[in-house]
């Protein structure tokens, strides 16, 4: 398996200021097209949530690449993971392989190595023909950290440049 880091990719590409979200940032911040953030786990969240919400909305053709560091860590959404899947047409859920969640159709699991480099990345990719856009965080307190678990601190990027999507969804897909 490639060893790729969407973050060491992507982050200097992306002209935007730099931003320190902390853990509650407001929607109108996390719904930038572009953006620059230090970052703690509840906004890292929300970002996704907003993301995520236009899929849910209705069917539309796109794939999804989701990180998550560790499968278990998508569990208190799989529910919507699963609604998600429903309406587009691939899901790829990236992660350590530390728990089986229910499977779907449109669900592909892409377990990681543990020296991976995507292993300190939480990302969400929507590749679609119209809005797609992508977010990646390196994780600061290194993987496996349990007892920082919600206030583990980010740096990452929001965007919606297409040169940016597609080069997120080339390393990606080297990889499903």
């Amino acid at each position: 398996m490639k060893n790729i880091s969407l973050y060491e990719e992507i982050f200097d590409k992306v002209e935007a200021q730099q931003k320190s979200l902390g853990g509650d940032a407001n929607d109108d911040v996390l719904s930038k097209m572009s953006l620059k953030f230090d970052s703690k786990v509840s906004s890292l969240e929300q970002m996704c949530y907003l993301m995520e919400a236009t899929l849910l909305r209705k069917p539309t053709e796109a794939t999804v690449y989701a990180g998550f560091q560790k499968v278990s860590r998508a569990e208190a959404i799989w529910d919507r993971y699963h609604e998600l899947a429903d309406n587009v047409d691939k899901v790829y859920l990236f992660g350590e392989k530390d728990k089986e969640l229910e499977l779907h159709e449109n669900i592909e699991f892409v377990y990681l190595p543990a020296n991976h480099k995507l292993i300190r990345e939480w990302f969400l990719v929507i590749d679609k023909k119209i809005g797609s856009n992508m977010m990646v965080a390196y994780d600061e307190d290194g993987f496996g950290v349990e007892d920082l678990k919600e206030d583990r601190n980010f740096k990452g990027v929001k965007t919606s440049r297409p040169e940016h999507i597609e080069k997120a969804v080339n390393l990606l897909e080297e990889i499903v």
